[in-house]
Order: C-alpha cells, then sequence, then structure tokens
C-alpha cells in the first residue's frame, strides 16, 4: 500500500492495479491503432488510395471496438474503487489521481 504525501488516503495495492490495467487498455488500443494504420499504409501507398488507407475493414473496426470496451471496462472499474469514490466527496480526486498516476509511473 502507497501512502502519497499530503493525500489523506492510501492508494492500495488493488486501486495500483485497477490503474495498471487502465494503461494496459490504453496501450492496446493505441498500439492496435497505430498497427492498422502501418498496414494499411503499406497496402495502399499510392496518393490516390487515401479513401482506401483511412477506411478500415469490418473485421478491423470489430477488434478495435472491442479492445475500446475493455478500456472502457477498465476506466469504470478504476473509477468506481471506493478509494476515489471518497477522494471525490473530500473534493481531493484530482491529487488523488496524481498520487496514483506518479504511483504507475513506471509501469
Amino acid at each position: 500500500m502507497l501512502t502519497a504525501t499530503a493525500l489523506p488516503l492510501s492508494l492500495p495495492d488493488d486501486l495500483i492495479a485497477l490503474q495498471q490495467q487502465l494503461l494496459c487498455a490504453d496501450r492496446a488500443v493505441g498500439d492496435y491503432a497505430l498497427a492498422v494504420r502501418d498496414r494499411r499504409r503499406a497496402a495502399f501507398p499510392a496518393p490516390h488510395q487515401a479513401v482506401q488507407r483511412c477506411t478500415w475493414a469490418a473485421a478491423e473496426q470489430r477488434e478495435f471496438d472491442r479492445l475500446w470496451a475493455e478500456y472502457e471496462r477498465a476506466g469504470a472499474a478504476l473509477r468506481a474503487h471506493p478509494v476515489l469514490l471518497r477522494a471525490r466527496v473530500l473534493g481531493i480526486e484530482p491529487a488523488a489521481l496524481q498520487a496514483l498516476r506518479r504511483a504507475t509511473a513506471g509501469c
């Protein structure tokens, strides 16, 4: 359990784990979008193929939607954690979120 300076709340390990899950989900969404972009650039390199480069296949969009839903679930789980709910009530949520980001900066 990590205690942040100047916070009347501690950051428990399960909250830090939820933040790490959110970061992983965010990274997965970004990595997938970049991979699709790179594949489509390689498949449609000509200037007149801009529409094809920017139009994702249905399977690509479904996978992106699945990853985005995981990201949304991870964010909802984090926001619903009792420590963050308490921080919101105390009016210190921004400071708690900053401390949480610092605690997971090396992830």
